[in-house]
């Protein structure tokens, strides 16, 4: 049997489904970059409790996942499976993205605090789940071949990673931007209440923009559901589809390999803003410069992902991405732990140490770029294949369980953040650190990433589908007797 063609989706298509991934970038990295600054060194939360809190929503956002994946796959609409997720869960990740800056600081008390934070962001992840997880499905249908869907993940996360590099990384200078006290000295700008509010602001209109231009720019993709096959939203129904995607052997090494592979990535992005602050004592530009930097090198290693699938397939592809990584990682150890430089080093009128922080650190973020995009298309063949065999549509479920997985390394990467941060001597509140804190919280910054994403090479290296592999599955009889990949 010859196996069927699919023609290419083209880049305009792509870069405008990809929107809404800059949507999902704007709040999820301003929550990643900016919320444990804000709730230890402005509010005083203790790191332990802004951790649980973080932790726990997080691990609540990768709990009802399936629940969404589940209902996506099974909703009968006139609008399709995805779209009306995409309209009321966008709107809702919006404000309650905004509420997120502006009621913590309406209480005094550290329990107040407490609670306030962990409320609104559940509100925050549940939003979250109902709009990523039918967006994430929608990727998978819109680009079903092989190598399409390395390019369209790739240019997703490069959107994600180039909104994160304006709104992230040029946030340093467009929100937090340093004063001058009365006696001459420098307040650093992240210690400043307001700035973050006004960044809530203009984040949250943003986030609400891109949804709508992602909506618009997909909508001839929207399908009447309503007749088509499915297992029904029923508890029975759910549990049954679950199961089947927990017992698919292939997909358990796409999840564990990338669950590890986020635990490493989450570590860094946490405890950097750390060593940023009080070890390396970056200006506000430099943190732009050396912030930017990290992002742009994730954005260029998912745009090369589908050159290097092309080249190379998807595995050894993944090789690279964790070869990368751990370079960079392992390099600024070398030079910042190993003494071959002092954080403010200058070379004449060149910051040869903020430079260096921003190469190497710019090795480790690129190679992860690589790695993210990567592991989403490998789940993408999975469901194909899925779908192949039964006749059943499950990418909003396959790409459920992975957000579960990821969330769920996220969750307890937030949890471990806290405790490290505590235990390196960081004190929640206080303007200055000790040396031997600093010291403590860089080797985490350098060593964690490396060490971790190492374990995920092991797992990788048994995923067993390449080209020749699809092609064998293209071969076999459909279930329903149509070509489905």
């Amino acid at each position: 049997m010859t196996k069927e063609k699919h023609k290419p989706v083209s880049l305009a298509q792509i870069f405008g489904y990809a929107l809404g991934e800059g949507a999902v970038s704007i709040t999820m990295n301003g929550i990643s970059n900016f919320a444990m600054l804000y709730y230890t060194q402005v509010l005083g939360l203790s790191a332990t409790y802004a951790g649980i809190a973080l932790s726990v929503t997080t691990l609540w956002d990768a709990v009802t996942d399936p629940v969404m994946g589940h209902i996506t796959d099974n909703t009968r609409s006139r609008f399709g499976r995805r779209h009306p997720y995409l309209l009321w869960g966008g709107l809702a990740l919006a404000v309650s993205f905004f509420l997120l800056w502006v009621l913590p600081g309406k209480f005094s008390s550290a329990s107040g605090i407490f609670w306030c934070v962990l409320l609104i962001n559940l509100v925050v992840r549940t939003a979250v789940t109902v709009f990523v997880v039918p967006y994430t499905a929608l990727g998978f249908e819109i680009c079903p071949d092989y190598v399409d869907r390395s390019r369209l993940q790739g240019v997703r996360y490069f959107i994600n990673q180039v909104v994160n590099l304006v709104f992230g990384a040029f946030a340093w200078t467009l929100f937090f931007k340093d004063k001058t006290a009365a006696d001459g000295s420098r307040i650093d700008g992240t210690l400043i209440q307001s700035n973050y509010l006004t960044m809530g602001v203009v984040l949250a209109v943003a986030t609400f923009v891109m949804i709508v231009f992602c909506i618009l720019s997909t909508r001839r993709h929207v399908k009447d559901s309503r007749a088509l096959p499915m297992e029904g939203n029923t508890l029975k129904a759910f549990f049954h589809d679950l199961a089947a995607i927990f017992k698919d052997r292939i997909a358990w090494y796409v999840f564990g390999f990338f669950g590890i592979a986020q635990l490493a990535m989450l570590l860094v992005s946490q405890i950097q803003m750390f060593t940023y602050v009080h070890y390396m004592q970056f200006t506000s530009t430099e943190k732009t410069c050396v912030h930017g930097a990290g992002m742009v090198a994730f954005a260029l290693g998912s745009l090369s992902l589908s050159r290097l699938v092309k080249r190379y397939d998807k595995k050894p592809a993944g090789y690279i991405g964790i070869a990368i990584s751990m370079l960079g990682g392992l390099a600024l150890f070398a030079i910042f732990s190993g003494g071959l430089l002092a954080p403010k080093t200058m070379w004449g009128t060149i910051p040869v140490a903020t430079v260096l922080f921003g190469l190497c650190q710019g090795m480790w973020w690129g190679g992860c770029g690589i790695l993210v995009p990567l592991a989403l298309s490998m789940i993408a063949d999975i469901s194909a294949i899925n779908q192949h065999r039964t006749g059943l549509l499950k990418d909003g479920s396959y790409s459920a369980v992975f957000s579960f997985f990821m969330k769920a390394a996220c969750s307890v990467g937030l949890l471990i953040t806290g405790w490290l941060v505590t235990w390196a001597g960081i004190v929640s509140g206080s303007e200055t650190q000790t040396a031997e804190a600093a010291r403590n919280i860089s080797v985490m910054t350098f060593l964690s990433g490396p060490i971790i994403v190492l374990i995920s090479f092991f797992i990788l290296r048994k995923y067993p589908i390449d080209r020749a592999f699809m092609e064998n599955i293209q071969a076999e009889p459909a279930a329903d007797g149509k070509r489905s990949i």
